[in-house]
């Protein structure tokens, strides 16, 4: 096993001989005699680079190819009409209906108990209890007190 570069005549380092290189490390014999696949990274939008390791030849008919180009992600988005397709004539938009608020299906007495024993800590279940005794005309449920509660205040 020869010990000395093939290119330059210096010698190469035992553990790289062992390894069955015949060219020792300089830039000039690495250009000349280094063979086998090249370690290219591809840059890609948001995330860290991919690798692809292949001969440089073969990267190059890759990324001529297109293969690493930018790919279009905006599925849907600032889509134009391929020319053979028929594009339909926009719609006229409608006359906008006035919002009508709608009415809460409980009175304001009704309101005003369900708040006062809910700020005394009560659950919804207890303040249809309490409500039941005190004020039965009421009619407060635990499905009502649920329903104002949930609901923003007038």
């Amino acid at each position: 096993m020869s010990t000395h570069c093939v290119g330059c005549g210096r010698e190469i380092a035992a553990e790289r001989a062992e390894l069955g290189y015949t060219y020792c490390t300089s830039p000039a014999c690495q250009a000349e005699y280094r063979r086998g696949p090249t370690v290219t990274a591809v840059a890609v939008n948001k995330s860290g680079d991919a690798y692809r390791v292949a001969d440089p030849d073969e990267i190059a008919a890759r990324a001529a190819a297109g293969e690493f180009a930018t790919k279009n992600t905006g599925l849907g988005t600032g889509h134009e009409a391929a020319p053979h397709e028929t594009v339909p004539a926009p719609r006229r938009p409608r006359p906008a209906r006035p919002v009508r608020q709608a009415r809460p299906s409980w009175t304001p007495a009704q309101e005003k108990i369900v708040r006062l024993y809910a700020e005394m800590g009560l659950s919804p279940r207890q303040i249809a209890e309490r409500a039941r005794q005190n004020t039965p005309r009421l009619a407060v449920t635990e499905a009502l007190a649920v329903r104002i509660l949930s609901s923003p205040r007038r």
